[in-house]
C-alpha cells in the first residue's frame, strides 16, 4: 500500500511499501515487478521478492550511448549468512537472503521465509528481513539506491546482530557473491557461453575499499566493485543455468548462465550493527555523493508533484492528491538525456524494460509527464530533440537501439507532435521556437503534398491517407514475419482527427500571415467535414476506425471498416475538433458499451470474428493479440477527457472521468509497483480481474492518467 501523503506535499514524497507474512504468505505478492530509473535510459528492475524472472532484471543496467545501447551488468547478489548455532548438535545455519531459480532443479520456487517488507521510493529500494535463531535474531535492511546519471549503483546491507556467540572464534558471517550478466539487455548469456575465464577479474585497493574489476571483451568499460568495510577475494566462477520465468510464459529463450567475479565477506560482531555496502559502476570512478544525488532527485520530484497539485487546485479529496503524486513522482523515470548534434537534450523512454524512446510514446506523453508537472523547459528540450530529427515531414517512429539511422514508419507521430507544441505554447503561454515552428510547417506541407511512406492529402476529401496493407504507420502497428496483424492503410481515423487538430493549432500558433490562416481553416473545416460524412454511423452507433482503398479491375473505392476500435475516441478528446453533440454521444457510448474496462479501453469489440480475449503464447501469438482487443490503459485518459468536453466540464462528468481515473491509477499498488503496466488482458480471469501483460512500467500509461486526472480536478482543459 502506498503511504500517505502528508497535507503538506512537499514534506515528504510518495512510496510503496509491501509487508510480507512468511506463516501466510501470498501469491503472487514477491512477483510484483520495480523500477529504478536512472536519466539516461538505463534502469534497474527486479521483483519485490529479489528474483530475477526476466532477462532484463537487474541492479544495473546501463546505457553505453545514452539512451540507448543498453548493458545488463550486475544481475544480482547472492547474499549469505553463516550463522554457528554451536550447542548439542553443532549444526550451522547458512542462509540466502535472496531465492533463485535453476533450470536444473525440480523443486518449485519458495518465498523468502525471512523476507519481512519490501520499500519502494524514488530512487532506490529497500528490503528488510528478520532471520530467527537458536541464539537469537538477525535483522538485515538492504538498500539498493540507483545513481543519475552515473553508471553506478549501491546495495547497503544493514546488519543488526542480536546473536549471542555460543563458541569464540565463530562468528556470524556475511558473504556477497556479485552475479553479472555484462552483456546487450536483449540477449542472453545462453548455457555453456561463459567459462571461469570468460571475464579477466582483478583485485584493487582504494582508502577503506577493497574491490574487483571485471573486463569483457566488446564492452567498451570495464564493471568495477568496491566493497566497503567488506573483504574482497577474486575466485571467478561461473553459476549456471538460472531459469526466469517470464521468458518462459512468453515462449523465448529463458536459461542463462552468469559470472560471478569473486566473493566480499565481513564479519558480524554480536549484538551490534554493522553497515556494509557495495557500489558498482562503469570505469573507475572512485567516489560519488549518492545521498546529494537522492536530494536531488527527490527536490525534482517534490517540485513535479506540487506543481501537479496545483494545477489540479489542491483537491480536498485525499485520495485523488496521494494519486496524482504517485503519478507524478512515478513519471520522473521516463524523462532521460539524450544528445542532439552533442548538445544536451531531453527525450521520453516509452517504457521499461525493452523500449527506447519513441517519437509517438514522447509527443504523447509530454503533455503529462512534463507540462502538468511544470517541467516546461525539458518539454521544450524534448521538442527540439525531435523536431532536430524531422525528415520529409516526419519525426522518427524512433531512434535506433545501436547506431543506426532513425527508423520514420509512422504517420502519427509527426500530427502529435505539432499537438504537443500547441500544448506547450498553451502551457506556457509563451511562443515556440523558430525551429519548432518550422518543423511544424514542414509536417503540414510534406503531408499535404505527399511524402514517404505513400502519406499524403486526398485532395477530394481533403483527409490524410497512409500506407499499404504491408506497413504499420499508426499505434497499432504490431508486425511480425512481414505480416501486420492490425492493416489501418488508408484513412485512419484518428489520424485524420489529429490532422483537423493540427491544421487548426498550426494556425494559432503565430508567425503566420492572415492568408495562410484562412487557408489552414478551410483545410480543416473541409477534412471534418469530410470525416462526418464518410467515417459516421459506424459499429455500434461510434465512428468508422479507417477508410481502406480497394481496388478492382475497372474501378478503385474506398471500404469502410467493420471493426469498433477506440481510435474514435481522439475524435471525441483532441481540443481543436469541434465535432457535433450527437456524434460525440454516439462514438463515446459505442466506447462505453463494448470497449470501457477498469484497467483501460479494448482495441476491438468482442463481437468481431478477430478478437483475442487474453495476451498470452509465443510472441506471434502476442502480437495478434496486441491490438486485437487487449486493453490499453492510456486510452482511457483521451476518453475521460472526451466525456468531459462533450459536457462542457460540467460536475458530472468531472466527476464520472475522476472516478474512472482513480480506479486505474490505484493499480499501481496492485500490479506493479509504483508504475502502470503497458496493456492488460481483454477478459478478465474467473475472479474478474484483467490480468496486466507488457511493460510494466509504460509512460504514456502515466503520463494520460495524471495529465486527465489533473484535468478532472480542475474543471477545465
Amino acid at each position: 500500500m502506498p503511504t500517505p501523503l502528508p497535507d503538506n506535499p512537499l514534506m515528504d514524497l510518495p512510496r510503496n511499501d509491501l509487508a510480507f507474512d512468511p506463516a501466510h504468505p501470498k501469491p503472487g505478492a514477491g512477483q510484483r515487478e520495480w523500477v529504478l530509473a536512472d536519466a539516461r535510459g538505463g534502469f534497474a528492475m527486479g521483483t519485490a521478492q529479489g528474483t530475477p524472472t526476466r532477462r532484463y532484471h537487474a541492479m544495473l543496467v546501463t546505457p553505453l550511448a545514452p539512451p540507448v545501447r543498453r548493458w545488463s551488468m550486475l544481475t544480482a547478489i547472492d547474499e549469505h549468512l553463516h550463522v554457528p548455532v554451536g550447542g548439542q548438535c553443532s549444526c550451522d545455519l547458512g542462509v540466502r537472503l535472496t531465492p533463485f531459480c535453476f533450470a536444473t532443479s525440480d523443486t518449485p520456487l519458495k518465498p523468502s521465509v525471512y523476507l519481512h517488507a519490501f520499500t519502494h521510493e524514488s530512487g532506490r529500494c529497500v528490503w528488510d528481513y528478520a532471520i530467527p535463531t537458536q541464539v537469537g535474531i538477525i535483522r538485515v535492511r538492504k538498500t539498493l539506491t540507483l545513481g543519475q546519471r552515473a553508471d553506478a549503483c549501491r546495495i547497503e546491507y544493514e546488519i543488526e546482530s542480536g546473536v549471542h556467540s555460543p563458541e569464540p572464534g565463530h562468528p556470524v558471517t556475511l558473504t556477497l557473491r556479485p552475479l553479472l550478466a555484462m552483456r546487450d539487455f536483449h540477449e542472453l548469456n545462453h548455457p555453456g557461453t561463459l567459462s571461469a575465464d570468460s571475464i579477466r577479474v582483478e583485485s584493487f585497493q582504494e582508502p577503506a575499499v577493497e574491490g574487483l574489476r571485471a573486463t569483457r571483451e566488446g564492452v567498451d568499460r570495464s564493471l568495477a566493485i568496491r566493497g566497503i568495510h567488506l573483504s574482497a577475494t577474486p575466485a571467478p566462477d561461473v553459476w549456471h543455468d538460472l531459469r526466469y520465468d517470464h521468458e518462459t510464459q512468453r515462449g523465448q529463450s529463458d536459461r542463462e548462465d552468469l559470472f560471478c567475479p569473486g566473493t566480499f565477506s565481513c564479519v558480524i560482531e554480536p549484538l551490534t550493527t554493522t553497515i556494509v555496502s557495495l557500489e558498482v559502476s562503469l570505469g573507475d570512478r572512485a567516489t560519488f555523493d549518492w545521498e546529494g544525488d537522492l536530494s536531488t532527485r527527490r527536490s525534482r520530484v517534490r517540485s513535479s508533484i506540487d506543481h501537479a497539485l496545483s494545477g489540479a487546485g489542491n483537491p480536498a479529496d485525499a485520495s485523488v492528491r496521494e494519486h496524482i503524486a504517485q503519478l507524478a513522482a512515478a513519471g520522473d523515470d521516463f524523462v532521460v538525456d539524450r544528445a542532439v548534434e552533442g548538445i544536451e537534450s531531453r527525450s521520453i523512454i516509452a517504457g521499461y524494460p525493452w523500449f527506447s524512446d519513441w517519437g509517438r510514446d514522447t509527443m504523447i506523453s509530454l503533455p503529462g509527464l512534463l507540462l502538468t508537472t511544470g517541467r516546461f523547459e525539458e518539454a521544450r528540450l524534448c521538442l527540439r530533440t525531435f523536431a532536430s530529427a524531422c525528415r520529409d515531414g516526419l519525426i522518427p517512429n524512433r531512434f535506433d537501439d545501436f547506431d543506426g539511422p532513425a527508423h520514420y514508419n509512422t504517420v502519427d507521430a509527426p500530427l502529435w507532435f505539432v499537438h504537443a507544441c500547441d500544448r506547450w505554447a498553451h502551457a506556457t503561454g509563451k511562443a515556440l521556437d523558430p525551429e519548432l515552428i518550422d518543423a511544424c510547417d514542414d509536417i503540414i506541407d510534406s503531408y499535404t503534398r505527399g511524402t514517404i511512406n505513400k502519406i499524403g492529402l486526398d485532395g477530394h476529401d481533403a483527409l490524410i491517407r497512409a500506407g499499404d496493407a504491408k506497413t504499420q504507420l499508426t499505434w497499432m502497428d504490431a508486425l511480425r514475419d512481414g505480416v501486420a496483424f492490425t492493416p489501418r492503410h488508408g484513412k485512419p481515423i484518428e489520424i485524420n482527427a489529429l490532422w483537423v487538430n493540427a491544421l487548426r493549432a498550426r494556425a494559432r500558433m503565430g508567425s503566420i500571415s492572415e492568408s495562410r490562416t484562412e487557408q489552414l481553416h478551410h483545410m480543416a473545416d473541409h477534412a471534418q467535414r469530410s470525416m462526418l460524412t464518410l467515417m459516421g454511423d459506424g459499429p455500434h452507433g461510434g465512428l468508422i476506425d479507417c477508410i481502406t482503398p480497394v481496388s478492382g479491375v475497372r474501378s478503385f473505392s474506398w471500404q469502410r471498416s467493420d471493426e469498433c476500435r477506440p481510435n474514435q475516441v481522439f475524435a471525441c478528446s483532441l481540443p481543436h475538433l469541434n465535432l457535433p453533440g450527437h456524434v460525440l454521444q454516439g462514438s463515446l457510448g459505442a466506447i462505453d458499451r463494448t470497449l470501457r474496462t477498469p484497467v483501460g479501453l479494448r482495441t476491438l469489440s468482442s463481437d468481431h470474428p478477430s478478437y483475442v480475449p487474453h495476451y498470452r503464447g509465443d510472441m506471434t501469438d502476442r502480437d495478434r493479440a496486441y491490438h486485437n482487443g487487449t486493453v490499453w490503459p492510456w486510452l482511457l485518459g483521451a476518453y475521460c477527457e472526451g466525456i468531459m468536453r462533450h459536457a462542457g466540464f460540467d460536475e458530472a462528468s468531472r466527476s464520472r472521468a475522476k472516478g474512472l481515473l482513480v480506479g486505474l491509477a490505484s493499480q499501481m499498488q496492485v500490479d506493479s509497483i509504483g508504475s502502470l503496466f503497458e496493456i492488460y488482458d481483454a477478459e478478465p480471469d474467473d475472479h474478474g480481474k484483467h490480468a496486466p501483460q507488457g511493460c510494466p512500467a509504460q509512460a504514456w500509461s502515466i503520463a494520460e492518467t495524471l495529465r486527465v486526472l489533473v484535468m478532472s480536478s480542475k474543471g477545465q482543459d
